[in-house]
């Protein structure tokens, strides 16, 4: 007996540019089917995530963003408007400029 259940997510389509012209009939099947087999793809995990995981990468990197740029998010909506050049930018070392440093 497997000792995990699923847990389904629903995507939704807003425009499909890449399967529709390739597959037709059959591009939710390989839409699906991707999705699926992307998912045995996180970093993080050595199973299936229940997700997709460009989704969580969206999420880890959005919130490093926020510990980068603290000055942007702080305070009220209107001090979240502020320029980049007003506020004090967190670098990152040039050897982890093109690497997923954040997973």
């Amino acid at each position: 007996m497997p000792t995990g259940t699923a847990r389904p997510a629903h995507y939704t389509v807003l425009l499909d540019e890449i399967f529709r012209a390739d597959y037709v009939k059959e591009a939710a099947n390989a839409l699906e089917k991707l999705t699926h087999d992307m998912c045995y793809l996180y970093g993080r995990a050595t199973k299936a995530v229940s997700i997709c995981p460009p989704a969580y990468y969206a999420d880890i990197v959005c919130t490093r963003a926020r510990c980068h740029n603290a000055g942007l998010f702080e305070g009220s909506d209107t001090a979240s408007m502020v320029s980049t050049a007003s506020t004090s930018v967190r670098n990152v070392h040039p050897a982890l400029q093109n690497a997923m440093y954040y997973i």
